[in-house]
């Protein structure tokens, strides 16, 4: 009962920002809208890191280098860690979220086990997960959320629009082309789109009651991970900050 309160007095009154690095700003924001529904944040509690703005992927080329990623880019913010030393140094900046979908982890270094593996899934992102926290030198492991979509993110929209296992679709892109194009719905890959088409993910009842991540393990993984390092922050910020 006491624990409850003081949790809520946390959320109410301390601040809490969450740093995020990506491969890209539409993959950001299904990652948001998965925070969201799990805490309760808002867009405004999201630091983007990288990359730094919501852009449309064709403009690449023209961009400064920090307004747009890829998973080598991600590779190099680990490896420097400068963006999330920076971060976490500031009061309230608790926790930074580095994504990776797995499709191109053949590109950095991971040995896949076999796709028939019972435990492909797990396995996969258990590989990625130690992989990113070999590039971190594994420093700030408590403040990091892993989000490893497998295959790509998504797998993740795939649990709206599908009672399906998405986990086990090997296109997960084009199988969410496939299935929005037959409801007419646009598809278009940006930070708008993105995050329109992954709202009912920001639906706490619905996150409560497992209906999206019970059709895809590596979802149900990353919300796991956040629930247990969220809740944990909350704890530390309400002993610094008691009532």
């Amino acid at each position: 009962m006491v624990k409850g309160r003081i949790r809520c007095t946390a959320q109410k009154f301390l601040a809490m920002r969450i740093g995020i690095i990506c491969e890209g700003v539409s993959d950001r924001a299904v990652i948001e809208n998965v925070i969201i529904g799990i805490t309760g944040l808002d867009t405004s509690d999201f630091e983007p890191l990288r990359p730094q703005d919501n852009f449309d992927e064709t403009d690449i080329a023209a961009m400064d280098p920090n307004l747009f990623s890829t998973w080598s880019v991600v590779k190099k913010e680990c490896e420097e860690r400068e963006k999330i030393e920076m971060f976490l140094q500031m009061d309230g900046q608790e926790l930074v979220v580095i994504h990776l979908d797995s499709a191109e982890a053949d590109a950095y270094g991971i040995d896949r086990p076999h796709k028939k593996d019972a435990n492909y899934n797990e396995t996969l992102r258990n590989l990625i997960v130690a992989k990113i926290d070999e590039w971190l030198e594994n420093e700030y492991l408590e403040s990091i959320l892993h989000a490893i979509a497998i295959e790509e993110i998504e797998a993740w929209i795939l649990t709206i629009y599908e009672k399906n296992d998405s986990s086990k679709t090997i296109d997960p892109k084009q199988k969410l082309k496939n299935v929005l194009s037959k409801e007419r719905i646009n598809s278009t890959e940006d930070y708008d789109n993105y995050s329109g088409l992954s709202e009912s993910l920001s639906k706490k009842k619905k996150i409560v009651r497992g209906q999206f991540y019970s059709y895809n393990y590596s979802l149900r993984a990353f919300v796991e991970e956040v629930q247990m390092k969220y809740n944990d922050r909350l704890d530390k910020l309400s002993l610094t900050f008691p009532e």
